[in-house]
């Protein structure tokens, strides 16, 4: 077990959630705030690993749905959190043993966090995606086996539903709706399932690996090391996944619209000094495809994280503005994500990207 007590070790989290959540997961300080008021009523997040809970134990994932950018209107309603889990509990009659993030990102893996300890009960060091993506069925849990619903949605004026679809895909489709509906975003709790099925279908570590990041960023930056450097050393350190810097360079245009409850965007970046070369990436709540000079150098599932370049702190998609200097680091995706089965669920073409999926490493001819 790994208890979060100081603000230093949520600043370190945050951090790193959001360098995961390839731009979007909502925005860190917000997700911060929440865990940092439990914090300091004495309510402390406690993570353990999903061996540590029995096969039958229940779980569940709480997150929001719609677009990042509409949360920084409302922050996170810790009334709204805890009627859904009362919800919840009283719709499956039983009590919530743990609960696990749908995604790594800055909010929606940050007031899990908060809700766990307000509500006393443990967070897993796990999520379904270790990354962040836009779709409800796009996470391990639906890939390999956990359906989503039946779910309990609610938005922080009070309206609630129970939904109950015959796929995932549908219960993507109609929570979108409600999310666009109820000023483009609500929360719900998704993918009941038992203990036993966590530790099958979820992607493992992934909490305490963007802790890890956050804080490999903080020290670097203390020790004047190049924290760019640094922080690609560790995505490295263990040889198993590759993550590179794919270019360096000056935001010059960023062109943003919300559309059916998702935030879209181009971010247009253009070399510096020697580097006449232009880079672009396409954003539908995260950073879908990265293009150096017109040919794509990161496609999803693997992923695109944009730091700045002095600094290596993470950046979201609406945290990108005009004149940032900024680095863009492709990291391979986990292997549960490059599945044949997950790639026709989260692939570049299932967000109308005309490409098929290609590894990082090919791309970059490693």
């Amino acid at each position: 077990m790994v208890r979060v007590s100081s603000d230093q070790e949520i600043e370190d989290l945050a951090r790193g959630m959001v360098l995961l959540g390839t731009g979007g997961g909502g925005d860190p300080y917000v997700g911060a705030l929440y865990v940092q008021s439990e914090v300091q009523a004495g309510r402390y997040p406690e993570l353990i690993c999903a061996d540590a809970i029995s096969d039958d134990a229940f779980v569940l994932s709480v997150f929001g749905i719609g677009a990042p950018s509409a949360i920084l209107e409302g922050l996170v309603s810790r009334r709204t959190l805890m009627e859904i889990v009362d919800k919840a509990q009283t719709h499956f009659g039983r009590k919530i043993d743990a609960l696990v993030s749908g995604e790594i990102g800055g909010v929606n893996t940050l007031f899990p966090l908060g809700l766990g300890a307000a509500l006393n009960i443990p967070i897993l060091d796990a999520d379904g995606m270790g990354r962040a993506f836009p779709h409800v069925e796009m996470t391990t849990f639906s890939i390999f086996g956990c359906p989503s619903t039946p779910a309990i949605m609610m938005d922080e004026a009070g309206n609630s539903i129970i939904l109950e679809t015959i796929n995932d895909q549908t219960a993507e489709t109609l929570s979108r709706s409600m999310s666009a509906a109820l000023g483009a975003m609500i929360w719900g709790a998704f993918y009941p399932m038992s203990g036993r099925q966590v530790k099958d279908t979820a992607i493992h570590g992934t909490v305490t690996h963007a802790w890890e990041i956050g804080r490999r960023i903080r020290e670097a930056r203390l020790s004047s090391d190049n924290v760019v450097d640094t922080l690609t050393g560790y995505l490295n350190e263990d040889g198993k996944r590759l993550a590179a810097v794919l270019f360096k360079g000056k935001v010059t245009d960023v062109a943003r619209e919300i559309r059916n409850g998702w935030d879209f965007a181009l971010i247009t970046i253009e070399g510096v000094g020697d580097n006449k070369q232009t880079c672009t990436i396409e954003l539908q709540n995260e950073f879908i495809i990265a293009r150096i000079e017109g040919k794509p150098a990161c496609l999803v599932p693997d992923m695109i994280c944009v730091v700045q370049s002095d600094s290596g702190e993470p950046l979201t998609g609406e945290m990108l503005t005009y004149g940032q200097r900024i680095s863009v680091i492709g990291y391979q995706a986990h292997p549960m994500l490059r599945h044949p089965e997950s790639i026709a669920v989260c692939g570049p073409r299932q967000f109308g990207v005309d490409e098929d999926f290609k590894p990082i490493e090919e791309l970059m001819g490693r």
